[in-house]
């Protein structure tokens, strides 16, 4: 029987870090399977590609800010996720992990490569490349999990830039969620986000987003949305809403006034970074959730 092999998951423009960590695997003695070297002329890329991760003993994914925008590196990632096969993370810049991976443990390339080797390579005998794994018991199903869930999302915000910071607010934001919402749900995994929702209407109205924005994690509130429950069927009550928001904003960040008619972004900072701007933020869409309850049951 052939030796079972590690997939190699990584962006075509991370030439330099796949070749050094195959290398490294193959002086080590695993063979590599690299889409690069390894698929046939005149063969379709799509099928090799997801045979090679389907008949893989693990996948290894250069991490990277190339590797975090390619859509190959997550659609291998995911499905090596979905097969049950061991996914370990070599992570060479600082880009942040997305949200798929942020609860595994990777090797950290970025400083000391010769460590991070070691610590790959004891993981690699931690497992069997032959066996499949066990399956995973409630709870490491839920932290291992390729959804966006509560545990992953304030973990992933905490690595974004200001993340201690951007954190405790996004943690804040959900509290008020879960004690004033009738519903909060997940999504997204290049932007992940937690969703708050009141029972109006047909269906129920989203009432605020809380999106991970890599640059800036924001709420989001669709306006839009409130238009036919009163008192926000008045455009005059919307931009009421919208200039409360300007308030909390630095100066030159303002909303324009045509905001009121669609999804106004607040930035976690600096707009909601005191207690008192918070209160203000949450007093402003708590009024919100009142009135669309009122107008559903008038």
């Amino acid at each position: 029987m052939q030796q079972p092999y590690l997939f190699i998951s990584h962006s075509s423009k991370d030439t330099k870090y796949t070749e050094y960590l195959a290398g490294r695997l193959t002086d080590a003695g695993y063979r590599c399977w690299v889409d690069v070297d390894s698929i046939p002329a005149g063969s379709t890329w799509p099928r090799e590609i997801q045979q090679a991760v389907e008949n893989c003993g693990a996948l290894v994914v250069v991490m990277s800010e190339n590797a975090r925008l390619s859509e190959w590196v997550e659609r291998e990632t995911l499905l090596a996720l979905d097969l049950r096969k061991p996914v370990f993370i070599a992570r060479m810049d600082e880009a942040p992990l997305p949200i798929h991976l942020i609860n595994r443990q990777f090797s950290d390339f970025r400083r000391r490569r010769e460590t991070a080797m070691k610590k790959l390579l004891s993981a690699l005998t931690d497992v069997s490349l032959t066996e499949p794994q066990p399956p995973p018991t409630p709870r490491e199903e839920q932290r291992l999990s390729p959804r966006p869930n509560e545990q992953k999302f304030f973990k992933y915000v905490k690595q974004l830039p200001d993340g201690e910071d951007n954190a405790r607010i996004a943690r804040e934001m959900f509290d008020f969620a879960q004690a004033n919402a009738d519903n909060i749900s997940f999504s997204g995994r290049s932007a992940p986000a937690f969703h708050a929702h009141v029972w109006v209407g047909p269906g129920g109205v989203l009432v605020f987003s809380m999106r991970a924005y890599a640059s800036h994690p924001a709420v989001e509130v669709p306006l839009q949305y409130f238009k036919e429950f009163p008192p926000y069927d008045s455009f005059d009550e919307r931009l009421k809403v919208v200039r409360i928001f300007n308030q909390l904003l630095p100066l030159g960040e303002q909303l324009e006034d045509s905001r009121a008619d669609r999804r106004p972004n607040i930035p976690l900072l600096p707009a909601l970074a005191t207690a008192e701007r918070l209160k203000t933020f949450t007093n402003v869409l708590a009024e919100i959730m009142q009135n669309l309850r009122n107008s559903s049951s008038s």
